[in-house]
């Protein structure tokens, strides 16, 4: 067996402070080369083992720095010392300041990642690039969609008619930056979901998943030690994935076989075409019946007006008689039809349910099975936290309004990262997540961006890991302006309606937390004013014209323009690119179904199966230089950009602009779809056209965008 040493040069972002800012060198910021060395074992077929991911860092500071984050917890230790970690990569002391680290760890399901996570996120980028390029590499057939051009750099190829497959999607990764019991700082890194062809992700230096189905490691209760968190391991819990899911693939196959069966399939078709000539011969019977007793209808009135002149009762009522034996028989044969039909049927039945349930039984058995291992798998997830408490799937979404786990619940990469930072005793200090490669067909995924914790999976997860950390508080729970930040600008007022421009930031209607909003601001001013008031509404970020009307049948009439799609809206926004580097037309229509993503809420997602229609027109208007014309590099250009929106759903114009199907360039400050910039979302309803409600007089608004 040949022995190959893997070795690669990456840089590890150096942050120096001047207040909260990063001061940039260079290329961004002072770098310190990293030598990273990695040992394989080379077999036939490239199959590769990685044998040593240790990351030797130049120097390491050995006197102990005081913790920033003054109000977190003592983390209760774990029996496995942070020395034999190989999963950690350290960071020198003198490429951080105390000072500048985070005082409390950010909310996770929405944040910007701090300076220091980013860079580590940066050197973990850099790790999968020299992966990629290696060509012996056991994730070299991972490209996740990407390309590598003539200079080096990446980019992602979009393919509509391209089918998925495990090497050409794109993945999520994550950087935990962590404190070291002996208060030094290291991270973690972590993907989610799975690799095919990667069992053992630690062995390239990743967090293991919380359960490994691949071989039933047991990952979940501090690598096996029965007594750290208050319990046995996994591994004797006797449950193996492998297994139960070999007996129900047997179980699979032994379906199909039965379902495939000829002589099944030979009695199931006898049974049909024994029940069809049953039906047939009792329909034609029934028609029959049917037939005659209209003839002896019309009998008996021939009867009737034969004998009108000479009545004689005794001669009617003996040609009745024969007239009721004559439908008596008639009964008798249509019952005769159906008893025959029926044991004929009964005899068919019997003949194919011998075979058939079986059948029924093994699928019933399958049933049960799987829902039985499906609870075990569950339970195989114990989730770790800071207290050293552990919480199963099952218990935690109990909670949630799904009342189970959802496909892939704890497979995310921050649960992995904070499940080893708690096992090794590790304090949380800061979190960094990316989207590597080709976004999801029904997804907003940018190569590179940086994305919150999904909500879906991972916010009742970390509600439990959480627990006992000092966190930042939910930032949206107290999304919105405060009255008085800003003040509505009255477009137009008469006794029946009201058209405001709304800055953006502040809310249409008042949120869970917030009351100050255009709504509100309305019913202060027009506490008279009846009805619903607004007639539609802008996200929050939207700045732009909005209409009030002050009564019901006002604010029917308004509404029912918007419904008949009589209103002329168009839109204003800034793109975060040009179309050419796209392959976009500057003219065109983007037809994209949406539906809201429920895993990932206020995301929406482009659904062709169950998506509501929506249709936007767009026109390219210019090019810009980000930086007011001193690059004209088309990397530093931005797109004004005129969108007309046929539709109206939620977050359609910013869906529309970042999916790749769309127009696959995010509008520019969409915290959602693609990334926060000094402004807020570049997006403006700057024209609006309705008719009076009263006088039917045709209106314009017009109000340039901010930006």
């Amino acid at each position: 067996m040949q022995r190959i040493s893997f070795k690669a040069l990456v840089c590890f972002c150096v942050p120096h402070f001047h207040g909260n800012n990063y001061n940039c060198i260079g290329r961004g910021f002072v770098q310190s080369f990293i030598s990273i060395t990695s040992t394989y074992s080379v077999r036939r077929r490239s199959d590769w083992i990685y044998k040593n991911n240790k990351v030797n860092l130049l120097a390491t500071s050995s006197s102990a720095a005081s913790s920033s984050m003054e109000n977190q917890p003592q983390i209760l230790q774990s029996s496995t010392t942070h020395k034999n970690d190989a999963l950690l990569t350290h960071i020198p002391s003198h490429q951080y300041q105390e000072d500048s680290l985070p005082k409390v760890f950010a909310y996770p399901h929405w944040y910007e990642p701090h300076p220091i996570a980013k860079c580590a996120s940066d050197q973990l980028r850099q790790i999968l690039e020299s992966y990629s390029r290696d060509p012996h590499h056991p994730w070299s057939t991972h490209n996740f969609g990407l390309k590598e051009n003539a200079n080096g750099t990446t980019t992602v190829v979009v393919d509509a008619n391209e089918p998925p497959t495990a090497g050409n999607v794109g993945k999520m990764f994550g950087v935990l930056v962590v404190r070291l019991p002996d208060s030094s700082l290291g991270y973690l890194k972590a993907y989610s979901g799975s690799l095919m062809g990667v069992t053992h992700p630690q062995e390239y230096g990743f967090c293991r998943p919380l359960y490994n189905r691949f071989d039933d490691t047991p990952t979940s209760c501090c690598d096996g030690d029965a007594n750290c968190c208050g319990g046995p391991s996994n591994k004797s819990s006797g449950f193996s994935y492998q297994k139960e899911e070999a007996e129900l693939n047997e179980m699979n196959r032994q379906i199909e076989a039965m379902e495939a069966d000829p002589e099944r399939k030979h009695r199931q078709q006898v049974l049909e075409e024994v029940k069809n000539r049953t039906a047939q011969a009792l329909s034609k019977a029934r028609k029959e019946q049917k037939v005659q007793k209209k003839l002896r209808q019309q009998q008996r009135e021939d009867m009737k007006s034969k004998l009108s002149g000479d009545p004689d009762e005794s001669d009617y009522k003996t040609f009745e008689e024969e007239l009721m034996q004559k439908s008596a028989a008639i009964q008798r044969h249509v019952r005769a039809v159906k008893a025959e039909g029926e044991a004929k049927v009964q005899e068919a039945q019997d003949s194919f349910q011998e075979l058939d349930d079986q059948l029924q039984a093994l699928k019933q058995t399958r049933k049960a099975k799987s829902a039985r291992v499906q609870n075990q798998l569950f339970e195989q997830y114990q989730f770790l936290n800071c207290k050293r408490e552990t919480q199963s799937l099952l218990p935690i979404f109990a909670k949630t309004a799904l009342g189970r786990p959802p496909s892939g619940a704890g497979d995310c990469a921050a649960p992995k990262l904070f499940q080893h930072a708690f096992q090794q005793g590790y304090t949380p200090i800061a979190l960094a997540e990316f989207w590597r490669g080709k976004s999801p067909a029904d997804q907003v995924r940018k190569h590179n961006f940086y994305y919150p914790a999904c909500r879906g999976k991972c916010q009742p997860i970390l509600g439990h890991m959480l627990s006992g950390l000092a966190v930042q508080e939910n930032p949206l729970d107290k999304i919105g302006m405060q009255e008085g930040e800003e003040t509505l600008e009255f477009l137009y007022e008469d006794p029946h309606m009201v058209v405001v421009n709304k800055p953006n930031e502040m809310l249409s209607v008042p949120g869970r937390h917030q009351g100050h909003s255009v709504h509100s601001i309305m019913q202060e001013k027009y506490p008279n004013a009846t009805g619903p008031l607004l007639v539609h509404r802008l996200d929050m970020s939207t700045s732009g014209i909005l209409v009030v009307a002050k009564d019901k049948e006002t604010h029917k009439a308004l509404q029912a323009q918007f419904v008949n799609r009589t209103v002329k809206k168009r839109y204003t926004a800034l793109l975060e690119g040009i179309l050419d580097d796209h392959d976009k037309a500057p003219k065109g229509t983007i037809d994209l179904p949406l539906n809201t993503d429920y895993l990932n809420r206020p995301m929406q997602k482009v659904d062709w199966k169950a998506g509501k229609p929506a249709k936007t027109h767009y026109e390219v208007l210019e090019e810009m230089d980000r930086d007011n014309g001193n690059n004209n590099s088309k990397k530093k250009k931005r797109t004004r950009i005129h969108f007309y929106p046929v539709t109206g759903r939620t977050h359609q114009l910013r869906v529309h602009a970042a999916h790749a199907q769309g127009l696959d360039i995010p509008i520019v400050g969409d915290d959602i779809y693609g990334q926060r910039d000094e402004r807020s979302l570049c997006l403006h309803a700057g024209y609006l056209e309705l008719d009076h409600p009263k006088s039917g007089k045709r209106l314009t608004f017009v109000v340039e965008a901010p930006f």
